[in-house]
């Protein structure tokens, strides 16, 4: 056996001193677009930097992201500056980020960012068009990765809240370029049926490349035209794809969807129990205070005698209704003589009575003349008489 035997300690830093050594390494500019970017509590932001066909991991520590003003999330494009160098405790190297400059927006990002500035003006996403989700389904058809851990939580929700409800599983692929098409057939298969009161489109966490199959136009639209509501829970809370701006609502998770879908068994019959108790109360109470009240009002003096209370009564408000009338015909003269005063008041300062007592008004454009002041030789202005207007000149 060779003597040149060395732990991985050794193997490991010995790469890590070879790559800090490189010339090219140990300064270098990287251009490409953020994807993957967590920004840990403790300041630090790890991501990865990639081009159309490969990344490589990428790390700015607490004391160099203080100093970055610009706006840091996916899809952005950027050129970073540092260097290559490897963690010794898995071998795997990463570039180490000491300066960033935006340079533009990715392409992944910019196809997102249009797609949904498209579909919202379509008007694909406004709430008119959302659907009622069914308060008490029957039947909930459930579309995503049969191995996936989505439909584990889903089931698992499902049998704790309420195993009476079924739960219909419709297959699909839910990432990669053949995901978009796999769950628009199996949107389309769920609406054949016509049977489920609602469908549930899932996809636990992931990348944003692992969620991007929900970002498709064409997916987009046929959760749009589906007969039967969408809930979606793809991903995490965070995560926001286009499915969810389409869907009639949008869960946070895979779990969170299927409660947002289904009623707890313990909490209707709770809540059926109380109501049932509630109307019974009342009812009796009604029952036994109308009673009562039946009781007390039959002895009452009001009783006796009551069709010679109503005449005397009758005559009462018909003695009230003449008063009235006659109140009423002596205002509505009174008031005529105060409006035919005023009419005649008026008339006597209209502006055109004074006129045919030989007067004229004169103006200049839309202006009235109140003062020699405002005229100059030459002007032109109108005078208007009761008949008529006429133009003049002003000579001095």
């Amino acid at each position: 056996m060779s003597d040149n035997i060395y732990t991985v300690s050794q193997v490991n830093n010995y790469i890590k001193l070879v790559l800090e050594d490189d010339v090219l390494l140990n300064g270098i500019y990287i251009e490409g677009e953020i994807s993957n970017l967590k920004k840990h509590t403790s300041g630090h932001i790890y991501f990865t930097i990639k081009d159309e066909e490969c990344s490589i991991n990428a790390v700015m520590y607490r004391q160099d992201a203080l100093s970055f003003k610009d706006e840091f999330e996916n899809g952005i494009k950027v050129i970073c500056f540092g260097y290559i160098s490897s963690y010794t405790k898995t071998g795997q190297y990463q570039l180490y980020v000491k300066n960033v400059k935006v340079s533009g927006l990715g392409d992944v990002f910019l196809d997102f960012e249009n797609l949904k500035e498209k579909l919202k003006k379509e008007g694909l996403f406004d709430e008119v068009y959302k659907m009622e989700i069914p308060p008490l389904p029957k039947t909930i058809g459930v579309i995503t990765s049969q191995t996936g851990a989505a439909i584990r939580d889903i089931l698992n929700v499902s049998k704790r809240r309420n195993p009476n409800i079924k739960i219909m599983l419709i297959p699909a692929l839910v990432q990669g370029k053949d995901a978009p098409a796999s769950i628009i057939n199996a949107i389309n298969l769920a609406n054949e049926y016509n049977n489920l009161d609602i469908i549930i489109l899932a996809r636990g966490g992931g990348s944003k490349e692992d969620l991007w199959a929900f970002n498709n136009e064409d997916l987009a639209r046929a959760i749009f035209y589906s007969s039967i509501p969408i809930v979606t829970g793809i991903g995490h809370e965070i995560d926001f794809t286009i499915a969810d701006f389409v869907a009639d609502f949008r869960a946070p998770t895979p779990s969170a969807a299927i409660e947002v879908c289904l009623p707890k068994a313990d909490d209707l019959q709770e809540k059926v129990y109380n109501l049932f108790c509630s109307i019974n109360k009342n009812i009796n109470k009604r029952i036994n205070e109308n009673k009562l009240k039946f009781q007390v009002n039959i002895n009452k003096a009001c009783f006796v005698n009551f069709l010679d209370k109503i005449t005397d009564y009758q005559i009462f408000i018909e003695n009230k209704l003449e008063k009235i009338n006659s109140n009423i015909d002596l205002k509505i003269k009174e008031n005529k003589l105060i409006l035919e005063s005023n009419i005649n008041k008026i008339e006597a300062l209209s502006p055109m009575n004074i006129l045919k007592n030989g007067y004229a008004l004169v103006s200049k454009g839309d202006n009235n003349i109140k003062s020699v002041k405002q005229l100059k030789k030459d002007d032109e202005i109108t005078l208007s008489f009761c008949d008529g207007d006429k133009k003049a000149k002003v000579i001095e």
